[in-house]
């Protein structure tokens, strides 16, 4: 399950540019598989770059933006983008939000399908009773 945008450190360039590429790819109905032999990347190679455990050389950059039909300034410009909004939501979460938030996650994870289902049909009920209040 992927982290909230604003959980993402705002430092990380790779991840966010990763974040960019993978966001396109999927937008495309593209699999990491498929593109990756497409552009004669290793699988791993293209997993890496997309969760920002790997920099990108700028050839690397260009064949990916040409595959995926941009610029490579355009990745540059949204990956920019994404840290603005980040930015911006970080001053809006509540400093608990966190803690709550992967306690949460940590407990659904450990639910059986059937009573994750349960869970949110609860929550969902929950949700709708405060907002008849």
């Amino acid at each position: 399950m992927a982290l909230p945008l604003w959980q993402y450190s705002q430092n990380n360039r790779a991840m966010k540019i990763g974040l960019v590429i993978k966001g396109l790819r999927i937008e495309q109905g593209l699999k990491l598989e498929a593109l990756a032999n497409d552009l004669e990347l290793a699988t791993s190679t293209l997993s890496r770059i997309e969760s920002g455990r790997r920099n990108p050389s700028l050839d690397v950059l260009e064949v990916l933006a040409e595959a995926l039909g941009v610029k490579v300034s355009d990745i540059f410009h949204e990956a920019e983008r994404a840290t603005a909004i980040a930015s911006s939501m970080t001053r809006e979460i509540p400093s608990d939000y966190d803690a709550s938030g992967m306690q949460l996650r940590r407990i659904y994870r450990a639910l059986t399908e059937a009573n994750q289902a349960i869970a949110l049909g609860l929550l969902r009920s929950l949700a709708d009773s405060q907002k008849a209040d």
